[in-house]
């Protein structure tokens, strides 16, 4: 189909599907049935034999963003790239025009690009955007025209061996939270990505710089030039050479460094992962409620005072959860930032743990951090920036 409107209809349910009445006869009885069975196409695979793919209805022209979501510091101009991806479901090369919509306070290098698209192909278009918003959301959208056509839905294939292929559709547009965020000067983060880790992006959405380190590279990596390292969540999990090298985490530590470690299971319990120990239960203790309530329990910590003022408000519009595998018991080592607990339960004391370690600062967090900040909350982002910029007191 070559209209975006026939495009949209693959949403409606029964449209990938041939319905059949049939009547059955029994001993002079008639029973009329209906029977429904997808559209499928048979392709021979010379490895995996007989496979079924379904039937789908696709914009002649699908165009979508790289990212849904992406963040901004209000108020400060930066330069941001937005790629377009633009694919061709027509058997004759096309030619297409893009063009940006974007909201007041960011100008583009180009109003349109003009590409050819080959036949089934998929071009990407990069536009470089400039300016400044203010804080709240705002939206960049994109749209394509071929043929006096215009097209403005795109979508996202989902193809794995153990379910049928399938299509995610929509718009194409990003939405953008500007956030009203103070980040200190000389910040240089060193992140080893955690499972399903979409973290540094937005990171670097705000203009910090943000270097990603395999567990493999941590016995030659210069660290020192790092003011801060983060672990993603259940790094430690994925990786026994995460496991096998973080003693080269704990001497940047050890040396003056803050480490920002995102949450992880009952790896965490392996001796010389943490540099004090904590306890897991099974099942392992997490806030599943995204509202419940969130009590500060040590007002007076740095942690939550710079560079951003965090208050209760900043826990309001979370994602899905609060934390997840906190720690039931914790070194006397650790200081407790945070209380939280699911209605009905008894408190959590481990949404943030933070300690001193040699001349450094070392910090465990169990909050959602992963989720929050690639959906653009902005208080979970305002917070992990005051978690970045943490320095171990000076000692006397």
């Amino acid at each position: 189909f070559a209209t975006q409107a026939r495009a949209l209809d693959a949403l409606v349910p029964g449209l990938d599907v041939i319905t059949a009445t049939e009547v059955i006869g029994s001993e002079g009885a008639q029973v009329r049935a209906m029977i429904t069975a997808p559209l499928t196409y048979h392709v021979a695979d010379p490895v995996r034999g007989d496979m079924q793919l379904p039937f789908t209805i696709a914009p002649g022209i699908a165009i979508n963003f790289e990212r849904q979501v992406e963040l901004a510091r209000a108020g400060v101009s930066r330069t941001r790239f937005f790629s377009v991806t633009v694919r061709s479901a027509f058997a004759t090369a096309r030619s297409v025009r893009v063009t940006l919509d974007l909201p007041r306070g960011l100008t583009a290098d180009s109003s349109s690009r003009e590409v050819t698209i080959a036949p089934n192909a998929v071009r990407t278009v990069t536009f470089k955007v400039t300016g400044a918003l203010p804080s709240g959301e705002h939206q960049v959208s994109a749209s394509a025209i071929s043929d006096g056509t215009s097209y403005s839905v795109g979508y996202v294939p989902i193809e794995y061996d153990h379910i049928p292929p399938q299509r995610m559709y929509r718009a194409a547009s990003v939405r953008i939270n500007s956030i009203p965020v103070t980040i200190p000067a000389g910040l240089n983060i060193g992140y080893v990505r955690g499972v399903g880790d979409n973290i540094p992006a937005t990171l670097q959405d705000l203009g910090l710089s943000v270097t990603t380190i395999s567990p493999k590279e941590l016995p030659s990596a210069d660290l020192s030039r790092f003011t801060t390292v983060i672990v993603g969540t259940r790094a430690y999990q994925a990786s026994q050479e995460l496991i096998d090298n973080n003693s080269y985490l704990l001497d940047f530590v050890r040396k003056g460094g803050t480490l920002v470690l995102q949450y992880g299971q009952y790896e965490m319990l392996q001796p010389g992962v943490m540099p004090y120990p904590v306890t897991l239960a099974r099942p392992a203790e997490r806030v599943t409620d995204e509202v419940a309530e969130v009590r500060i329990t040590d007002a007076a910590s740095p942690l939550l005072s710079f560079p951003n003022r965090i208050t209760l408000a900043d826990f309001n519009n979370w994602t899905q959860e609060r934390a997840s595998y906190m720690p039931g018991t914790f070194d006397a080592n650790y200081k407790s930032l945070l209380s939280m607990n699911d209605p009905g339960e008894s408190p959590k004391n481990s949404g943030i743990l933070v300690t001193p370690y040699g001349k450094g600062l070392y910090i465990y967090t169990t909050l959602s951090f992963f989720r929050q900040l690639p959906a653009g909350n902005p208080g979970a982002t305002r917070l992990f920036v005051n978690l970045l910029s943490a320095k171990a007191p000076a000692k006397q």
